[in-house]
């Protein structure tokens, strides 16, 4: 299994891998990611406000696109826009970059002859890209800033509620994350806030999400910087970074980058783990698939990169410092749900639709005495 580290959800985002590792090419499929988890207390309502109805939208992008798509959900939250992938790339603006976001995701045809979807050029572009690949999905960025960040960058995976866990598996599950932490010195987690936390500390943002991150520099699978005056790379194509870079970037971390404001910055993330149309953690050495719902529960999951700006990328190394809300600055953040596997958020607000199909919100992560057959207490531990 790839050395470089991943997902604490389920292995879903991506699987460890060592800080040196190669793989240029496919896998990079297994290749890093930052997956992350995060949160505590739920958006409130007001967040969705806003939010255009389906019916609503100026044009209906799942045209052309694989039937099967229609099952996830992605949110960029910031604009409260649905995103559908293997589409088009979508604008994006905050306080520190601007930007687009394409999402390419393996759908059905990909590995089965027999589906015949009728795909528009961009669909069938991306289902042929997808093919000879181990990959299930990859996200395309391309950003200018604004204003270049002070503190250093994380991509996270995170969560608005905690996860249940028995007081056995998280030990193990803790010693395997104090492993990742070794091969990639940026790495952060945390479980999240303790119950017995207060509302005041909750206002006060004195606490974690339930969370996973790493240092964008070497988190991405490729990071390609363009000079000012010189064309970036298209989005929905592949991306080219040389080995010997991709090596160094994730060896180095902090620092490598050297961000400007004249430079094109165009990055993206993959993984073979994580099946989005499924909500499965798959291709897994030793694991069968499973439903990332047995970690999460009924709650979506989020994508989303922020800022620890009170402290260097030097001090950070120093200091290791938590990540609680009062202290990071987050900059973009995507909604990822289910139709059939998740229930509220966002895409609920938007779909104008009640999931009372989805699973409870009970079933997350069980100890490890109460394991079915079918999910030894061996395959938690390695996909954790």
């Amino acid at each position: 299994m790839p050395a470089r580290a991943h997902s604490m959800m389920s292995g879903a985002l991506k699987s460890p891998k060592s800080a040196n590792g190669t793989g240029q090419q496919e896998d990079e499929d297994n290749s890093n990611s930052s997956a992350a988890l995060e949160d505590s207390s739920t958006a409130p309502t007001d967040e969705y406000a806003d939010l255009t109805a389906v019916d609503e939208l100026e044009e209906d992008d799942h045209a052309g696109q694989h039937p099967a798509l229609k099952t996830m959900c992605v949110i960029m939250t910031s604009k409260n826009q649905r995103i559908v992938p293997n589409c088009r790339a979508y604008e994006f603006e905050n306080d520190v970059f601007f930007g687009k976001v394409m999402l390419l995701v393996r759908t059905p045809d990909v590995d089965s002859p027999r589906d015949k979807a009728e795909l528009g050029e961009t669909a069938k572009r991306v289902s042929q890209y997808m093919r000879g690949k181990k990959r299930r999905f990859e996200f395309q960025f391309q950003i200018k800033l604004k204003r270049v960040p002070t503190g250093p960058l994380f991509l996270g995976c995170e969560l608005e509620k905690g996860i249940k866990v028995g007081a056995i598996t998280k030990g193990l599950v803790n010693v395997l994350l104090a492993m990742v932490r070794r091969i990639n010195p940026g790495f952060h987690y945390s479980w999240g806030p303790d119950l017995k936390v207060s509302p005041q500390t909750i206002e006060s943002g004195n606490y974690e999400k339930t969370h996973l991150s790493f240092p964008v520099e070497a988190s991405m699978d490729r990071i390609v910087i363009t000079k000012s005056g010189e064309t970036p790379p298209e989005l929905g194509h592949e991306l080219y970074e040389s080995n010997e870079s991709v090596k160094r970037r994730r060896r180095m971390g902090f620092g490598f980058v050297e961000w400007n404001l004249e430079d094109t910055y165009t990055m993206c993330l993959w993984s073979a783990y994580c099946d989005w149309i499924k909500w499965k953690s798959m291709n897994v050495p030793g694991v069968s698939p499973f439903s990332l719902s047995r970690v999460t529960g009924s709650q979506p999951i989020y994508l989303c990169v922020y800022e620890l700006p009170k402290v260097s990328p030097e001090e950070y190394r120093k200091k290791r410092p938590p990540h609680t809300r009062s202290d990071i600055s987050v900059y973009s953040r995507f909604e990822f749900s289910n139709d059939e596997k998740t229930v509220g958020g966002f895409a609920e607000a938007l779909l104008g639709k009640s999931k009372a199909s989805a699973l409870s919100s009970d079933h997350s992560l069980p100890d490890t005495e109460s394991l079915s057959s079918d999910f030894e207490t061996r395959s938690r531990v390695t996909v954790l």
